[in-house]
């Protein structure tokens, strides 16, 4: 069958031979004749000379003359043709050993020609590759090797076919270090897995060295090189270390690794094998009902109640499993790249792409963001809570993907999720594009002379790099930036508009000159930093303090006027990596290297950088660019696009709010304050409960424990993700939220609903229904069956706060709000790094604090019984428990507790804010500390 497959292969390649030529043959020389048969030599007999044709010229248009002119078009274009196909059997000519190592030159020839010259190109260059297609060595036989002079490669390891039976395969190669890494199972109906085991176990694994062609590894690993289409079936879908995918049979790059299959004659077999396992059955009903003879303990289910159901694989559909192997890249410079090795930029839509880099420093701004939204928050804002633009969170979501311990897929994992992004680079890296799937540092851009971005893409890519800059600062707070800006404030306006003048690691200056003049002080100050460190230390100057110990690179980044490029181009030329890049938009200095930057980021550089050929730079739109702004300036506290904040009214300095120069000594109080009561679960109504304020938990009724405890995470995860959307949810939106592989989706869903079903009907006994129902596409909890806090939360807030009464009285609105806190036992998913649960579970904190803020400032800013004061104090200590950087959760508390004469209990509430802003690097609001200040020291401090 193999030799019929190499036989189409050539037959295909004559056939393309043959058109091509005919096509080529058809427009050089058929033209012509065409041309001849038709009009004719289109000069006219009695013309001799120009007077002749000038006055032929001038005769009245008649339909001769017009078919005389049209026939000189077409003479004309059949010459330009002919001349582009003289011109492209030249260049194919001169090229082609080229064209023997790398097929890819004739798609990169074709692309960079115009449409008139693609034409002749396309043809004489398909014409050459498949006149290549049909030259191959004949070294090897076309048939099959016989037994007897089979070469047995030394057997490397040997594998469990089956860990419950213990009986071994062994695995042959090579090498043994090039073992299969990469196990392709694949389950069908009437194959036992044990059937399955043996074909995962005969593959090994191959890396592509200089000059290998599938051929010559067919030829020495199969025996026969007429077998390479064995191995590129197995490989064109692979995804290499490099991003890149074997779609031309004739295009391999060293370094790759290639899945080689083992012939049947070099695999040993056990011999006695015991019988195979029943086939699994086909439906889900069928799989819970009926279960097979024969069973494993799953990892989602405890051994005994794993005897009464099924397996949990789904024998049907074909897993993959990739583990990431580092090796050297193919500069050696040792970066560590691995199979299925993650992307490096984060794109959003076509408009702009960011370096997972920058993503982490969202990632790190996001955390403060919340922190300030929290502060400027007021408990009588009924507005909701502003949210995270999609771009930043989906940029997030990424860095949180990247940053997570990498683990390797596990056996008997029910889902099989995407490949995460590549880490992130160490903190205070600024990275500007991405080249063969890895970041690019900022330093390529510290050229002598300067560099210079043009075209229509160099403003977003300035954006972007200057977004970088910000983001990366993020990540290294408490350290002086190790990478810093200066742009002129009208640049600065049109890249990013709405930053103050000095907003972290970037500084605005009035014109070009102000900034060349901060460069020359930046390069300064380090000069005078490298003569301390080359001079011998006396002991005054081992006293001094080095205040210029690490001063970092920065970027000066302008648009110089004709009467600043002298100035410019004097301090560019001192450019050098790790101390000073310069860059001009659209405005060449005369030794910059010029970079002509498109729409996506690809760039056209002067000169030959055979590193860095492929780069493509980082680039936002102005939209995008203003939502990571406003997300910037909101993780310091500062108001998005510079809006006027509104006039703060002083604290109140009333006598009941003021505290004493000392805490009174009779106090004995626990200076923890009350707590909330009654946090015994409330009566279950239906067969399950589902806690996810909080971690998640699953309660079944009549029983005080909880069940599933030794369910897998990503079954948490999928309840979780449900009992947010209590009307469903669609497949499509589950696996992307999940970051699902596409191709396993239905069957990594199957397997959670299974693993749902078993645990569930193992607690309550009811195998009549399904816990989670599935209507089309469509996921939910089963609403008769399940029930969750969050659903009670909500209907207790609605019943707190309805719509109807908006000034209800503390009275009426303290038992509603109590019974929805009690439902609050901690953040959703507490405990759980779920990528999509961050905006989540700031709503519902929101939400929480909201309602005690409210009861808060309705009990200090009315005649409220002391009773009714007292009983909120337990609430605000319950959330400022589980939230205890939340800012005006403790000034309330401080506040009731100072009402309330309790001033060690407000005084604790103000040391445990302190020190949880303190390792955020923040210190409570000035607003905060004059709670805990003397009346005598305030006035004494005006």
């Amino acid at each position: 069958m193999t030799h019929h497959s190499a036989l189409r292969e050539r037959l295909t390649a004559g056939l393309t031979v043959l058109g091509t030529l005919s096509v080529t043959l058809a427009l050089v020389a058929g033209m012509p004749w065409v041309l001849w048969q038709a009009i004719g030599v289109p000069w006219p007999g009695r013309v001799s000379s120009w007077r002749d044709l000038s006055e032929r010229l001038a005769e009245p248009i008649s339909d001769p003359l017009v078919l005389d002119l049209l026939a000189v078009v077409g003479w004309a274009c059949w010459a330009a043709f002919a001349w582009t196909v003289i011109r492209e059997i030249c260049w194919y000519t001169a090229h082609l050993p080229q064209l023997l190592h790398d097929r890819r030159t004739h798609k990169e020839h074709v692309a960079a020609l115009s449409l008139k010259g693609s034409l002749a190109a396309l043809c004489i260059g398909t014409l050459v590759l498949a006149l290549l297609s049909l030259w191959r060595p004949a070294t090897a036989s076309a048939h099959q090797p016989s037994s007897a002079h089979t070469v047995r490669p030394p057997i490397a390891v040997t594998a469990p076919l089956d860990p419950s039976t213990g009986q071994n395969v062994a695995v042959c190669g090579p090498a043994a270090p090039q073992l299969a890494e990469d196990k392709t199972v694949s389950f069908r109906p009437g194959h036992s897995e044990r059937d399955a085991g043996a074909a995962a176990a005969s593959h090994f694994e191959y890396v592509v060295k200089e000059g290998d062609t599938l051929w010559d590894v067919a030829r020495a690993h199969l025996g026969d090189a007429l077998k390479w289409p064995r191995i590129y079936a197995l490989n064109k879908d692979r995804v290499q270390g490099d991003g890149g995918l074997l779609t031309d049979p004739d295009l391999l790059k060293p370094g790759w690794q290639l899945t080689i299959p083992v012939s049947q004659q070099l695999t040993s077999r056990p011999s006695s094998a015991g019988p195979a396992s029943p086939a699994a059955p086909h439906t889900e009903s069928q799989a819970s009902s009926a279960p097979p003879a024969s069973e494993r303990s799953m990892p989602d289910q405890d051994p005994s109640t794993s005897q009464r159901f099924n397996n949990t694989h789904t024998h049907t559909h074909t897993h993959t499993q990739t583990r990431a192997r580092p090796r050297l890249d193919g500069n050696g410079a040792g970066r560590k790249v691995s199979m299925g090795r993650g992307p490096a930029a984060i794109g959003f839509g076509e408009a702009s792409l960011i370096g997972i880099t920058a993503a982490a420093g969202l990632l790190a701004a996001r955390r403060y963001w919340y922190v300030h939204q929290r502060r400027m928050r007021r408990p009588d804002d009924e507005a909701a809570a502003p949210a995270l633009s999609p771009l930043v969170d989906k940029a997030a979501q990424a860095a949180q993907a990247a940053t997570q311990s990498r683990r390797p897929q596990e056996p008997d994992a029910l889902v099989t999720r995407r490949t995460p992004p590549q880490q992130p680079l160490s903190p205070g890296t600024v990275t500007i594009g991405v080249d063969d799937n890895a970041e690019v540092p900022l330093d390529v851009l510290a050229i002598a002379g300067g560099c210079t971005w043009t075209g229509p893409g160099a403003e977003s890519a300035a954006r972007a790099l200057l977004t970088g800059i910000l983001t990366a600062t993020e990540r290294q707070r408490s350290d002086s930036p190790r990478v810093t800006a200066v742009v002129p404030e009208d640049l600065a306006a049109r890249l990013l508009p709405g930053l103050p003048p000095q907003f972290t690691a970037l500084t605005q200056t009035s014109d070009t000159a102000h900034a060349v003049q901060a460069a020359e002080q930046h390069l300064i100050a380090h000069a005078r930093t490298q003569h301390e460190r080359d001079t011998p230390a006396t002991a005054p100057a081992a006293a001094a303090p080095a205040h210029h110990a690490d001063l970092g690179t920065l970027l000066l980044l302008t648009r110089a006027q004709p009467a600043d490029l002298g100035k410019v181009q004097a301090v560019a030329a001192r450019s050098r990596p790790g101390v000073l890049a310069v860059l001009t938009l659209d405005t060449p200095l005369p030794d910059a290297e010029r970079w002509h930057v498109a729409h996506d980021g690809t760039t056209t550089r002067s000169g030959a950088h055979p590193q860095h050929a492929g780069l493509k730079l980082f680039h936002l739109t102005p939209d995008a660019g203003r939502d990571m702004t406003q997300v910037l300036l909101g993780a310091h506290g500062k108001r998005p696009n510079l809006r006027v904040l509104p006039p703060q009214s002083p604290p109140s300095h009333d006598k009941q709010h003021e505290t004493t120069a000392a805490p009174e000594p009779e106090e004995e109080a626990d200076p923890s304050g009350p707590h909330l009561a009654g946090t015994s679960r409330p009566a279950q109504a239906k067969p399950v409960r589902l806690h996810v304020l909080g971690p998640v938990t699953l309660f079944a009724r009549g029983h005080e424990e909880p069940i599933g405890t030794n369910l897998r995470p990503e079954v948490h995860e999928f309840l979780a993700l449900l009992a947010v959307h209590p009307t469903g949810l669609l497949a499509t939106d589950i696996a992307d939220k999940l970051h699902l592989e596409p191709e396993s989706t239905q069957n990594a869903l199957k397997n959670l609903r299974r693993a749902v079903r078993r645990a569930l009907r193992a607690a309550t006994g009811i195998t009549a229904q399904e816990f989670v129902l599935r209507q089309g596409e469509l996921h939910k909890l089963h609403p008769d069956l399940i029930e969750t806090d969050l659903t009670d939360f909500t209907r207790a807030l609605k019943q707190a706060f309805p719509a109807s009464t908006p000034k209800a009285s503390l009275h009426d609105t303290l038992p509603s709000a109590r019974e929805a806190l009690a439902h609050y036992r901690g953040p959703f998913a507490q405990g759980g790094d779920y990528l999509w649960a961050d905006a989540i579970r700031e709503h519902f904190t929101t939400q929480a604090t909201d309602v005690a803020l409210r009861l808060a400032h309705q009990a200090e800013h009315s005649t409220a019984d002391p009773h009714e004061r007292s009983a909120i104090l337990p609430l605000l200590e319950h959330l400022g428990a589980i939230h205890p950087d939340h800012e005006r959760l403790t000034q309330h508390t401080i506040r009731l507790y100072q009402a309330a004469g309790r001033h060690d209990a407000a005084r604790h509430a103000y040391t445990r804010l302190e020190h949880h802003l303190a390792e955020l690097g923040l210190e409570p609001d000035p607003a905060t500390q004059a709670l805990l200040t003397p009346r005598s020291a305030r006035d004494r401090s005006r």
